[in-house]
């Protein structure tokens, strides 16, 4: 009945039955994760200091609607399939499929072909405005992020300058900036064996029960990993496989339990929930596996409350880039929104204008922050992390940050966003890349893979389950993947996929990135 209704009101506006002319600004409700408490007085103060800037520019009046990360993963969806009145709303991956399903979204699709839409294309680049789609239905724009994982170690500095470690391997304090150079993963045993030799009491490298396995490699999981793309094995490879079938899984299995047999990995590791930073604090652990980006060695030194190095590792010069790297979080908007047209257009802001963004992300200058003489910004005089009133900080997890101010506490200068957007340049695209998977009629399937998975996964992925049980584990592994499903999600993954590629050609990766990586090669 909605839509049949929007459909008569458009042919009345045709025929010139009736006419509209905007006597107020739409009043548009944007709907976004909120990862940090704030103050709602000084929130309310943002808003309306934002929409002096707004009305008069975009003819649209904004009204914020923060959502908790544990309402959005538990509640937030379910009204949305309900269509209750939204705008904008946040979006994520793994669980858009059933909001499209259930006609809860906006295809966004022709909306990227108008001035705004060309816009936000100039802004992020076509394979990203586009890479939110599912069977041809852009269901959102993703956030503007490092999207590369490119694996290493967090190292002690004090150890390594005790060992001969940072002459050895050229470290430096604050040096993360990635060069082409990693390190084998095999030659890490080396250093846990030397921190072994000279510190028996130290653990060389913690591990934890959290999932870790694009630390040391990259497989295009296809959004869940239940058939994936062996980029390891071959880059331009479009065949779904099971990974945990792969030489490149098992391979890493095996050198984890040899790393467990040695000694070299924590021995709770398969249960341990502790983090890195308190096992770092508690002064027996000189290492553990992360990515690694620009900027990281600060914020992880400060964690951590100790100086480390950071060293990358990876049998691969470049990493990769898939649909879900890039789209894993975003913004779309709710079929349920009366303006769609308004809303797109402060999509449009948020990917394009830095003042609106900046609002959004820090407040009020000279109120909640101010802009230093490098054109950073940070806290106003008298406010810090212990008593802000407003401060997001999140640009990472929707709209376009690279606009934005750079957030200076100490760790990033000016060019910050420069450096991110060379990391991302390090990277092969999938063949793949904007493909994403429908899996919405196979949800019972992959809750069951899931905790297939989860049975193995730890032990096998931690090294825990021992050298001489790999083999036999990784078979039980698979036995009981097959017995929830594997198969039949596979075969439908691939067909989607067989049918995308028809349409859209594998992609390709640009130029820029292919000459970055052949310079080192």
């Amino acid at each position: 009945m909605k839509k049949m209704l929007s459909l008569l009101l458009a042919a009345a506006m045709v025929l010139g039955v009736c006419s509209f002319a905007s006597a107020a600004p739409y009043h548009l409700t944007f709907s976004y994760i909120e990862f940090y408490p704030q103050d709602a007085t000084e929130r309310s103060n943002v808003v309306a200091a934002l929409n002096e800037y707004l009305i008069p520019k975009y003819d649209i009046e904004v009204e914020f609607n923060p959502i908790q990360f544990s309402e959005f993963n538990s509640s937030f969806g379910t009204s949305v399939v309900a269509f209750d009145p939204y705008d904008v709303i946040p979006v994520f991956y793994n669980s858009v499929s059933g909001w499209i399903k259930a006609e809860a979204m906006t295809d966004l699709t022709p909306y990227l072909e108008t001035e705004d839409g060309k816009a936000i294309v100039d802004a992020i680049g076509e394979q990203n405005a586009k890479v939110s789609s599912i069977n041809g239905f852009i269901y959102g724009l993703p956030a503007s992020k490092e999207s590369v994982e490119l694996g290493g170690l967090w190292m002690r500095k004090d150890i390594c300058d005790e060992l001969g470690l940072t002459e050895k391997y050229g470290l430096e304090s604050n040096k993360d900036t990635y060069d082409g150079h990693p390190r084998p993963w095999s030659e890490a045993a080396e250093i846990f064996q030397a921190v072994k030799d000279a510190h028996p009491e130290m653990i060389p490298l913690y591990m934890s029960s959290s999932d870790q396995t694009a630390r040391f490699y990259f497989v295009d999981q296809l959004l869940d990993r239940f058939g994936v793309l062996d980029w390891q094995a071959d880059h331009d490879s479009t065949k779904v496989v099971n990974e945990f079938e792969t030489d490149t899984f098992k391979n890493l299995c095996k050198m984890l339990a040899d790393w467990y047999d040695k000694g070299y990995i924590y021995k709770d590791a398969a249960t341990d929930q502790q983090g890195s930073a308190t096992m770092i604090k508690a002064g027996n652990t000189f290492s553990y596996a992360t990515a690694i980006k620009p900027g990281f060695l600060a914020e992880a030194n400060a964690t951590n409350g100790q100086e480390g190095y950071a060293l990358y590792f990876g049998d691969q010069i470049e990493g990769g880039i898939s649909s879900g790297n890039v789209a894993f979080f975003g913004l779309g908007i709710a079929d349920s929104c009366e303006n769609k047209d308004a809303a797109f257009k402060f999509l449009r802001a948020l990917y394009t204008d830095p003042v609106v963004m900046n609002f959004w992300q820090f407040g009020i200058e000279g109120q909640d922050y101010k802009v230093l003489d490098d054109g950073t910004a940070y806290f106003a005089d008298g406010v810090d992390n212990s008593n802000f009133k407003y401060f997001q900080n999140t640009g990472w997890a929707a709209g376009n940050q690279f606009i934005g101010y750079v957030w200076n506490d100490g760790s990033k200068k000016a060019d910050y966003w420069d450096l991110l957007k060379s990391h991302n340049t390090w990277s092969y695209y999938s063949p793949a890349f904007g493909f994403m998977w429908d899996s919405s009629a196979y949800a019972t399937q992959i809750t069951a893979l899931n905790s297939a998975l989860e049975t193995y996964r730890a032990a096998l992925l931690t090294g825990s389950v021992g050298s001489a049980n790999v083999d036999s584990t990784i078979e039980q592994l698979n036995s009981a993947l097959y017995a929830s499903g594997l198969q039949a999600v596979m075969d439908a993954k691939q067909a989607q996929l067989d049918a995308w590629l028809a349409a859209n050609g594998p992609t390709q990766t640009p130029q820029e990135d292919l000459d970055l990586i052949n310079s080192v090669k």
